[in-house]
C-alpha cells in the first residue's frame, strides 16, 4: 500500500494526513489553483432528516435517508507538485 502524505490547513493549526495513492480515481485542477483528488470509496451513511408534510409544509418528524458519499481530498501548493512528480 502506497500512502501520500500532504498537508491540511485549518485556520489556526496544520495537519499532516495522508490517502492510500491506489485508490486514486481522478484529480481536478480547480480555479483556484489547488487540485482535488477523488478516491475509489464510495460508501454509504445513513441519516436522521427532517421529515416535512407536503401539504402544510411544516415537519412532521424525521426519517433515515442513506445517502452515498466518496471522499474528496484537497491539495495546494508544494503538495501538487510533489503528487504529480510520482505519478
Amino acid at each position: 500500500m502506497s500512502q501520500f502524505f500532504y498537508t491540511r490547513k485549518t485556520d489556526d493549526k496544520s495537519y499532516t494526513d495522508s490517502f492510500n495513492l491506489n485508490k486514486v480515481i481522478r484529480s481536478v485542477e480547480m480555479e483556484d489553483n489547488s487540485l482535488l483528488i477523488l478516491l475509489d470509496d464510495m460508501h454509504e451513511r445513513s441519516e436522521n432528516v427532517p421529515e416535512i408534510d407536503p401539504k402544510t409544509n411544516k415537519m412532521k418528524g424525521y426519517k433515515r435517508e442513506r445517502k452515498v458519499y466518496q471522499s474528496e481530498i484537497t491539495l495546494e501548493g508544494d503538495d501538487i507538485i510533489k503528487f504529480r512528480a510520482i505519478n
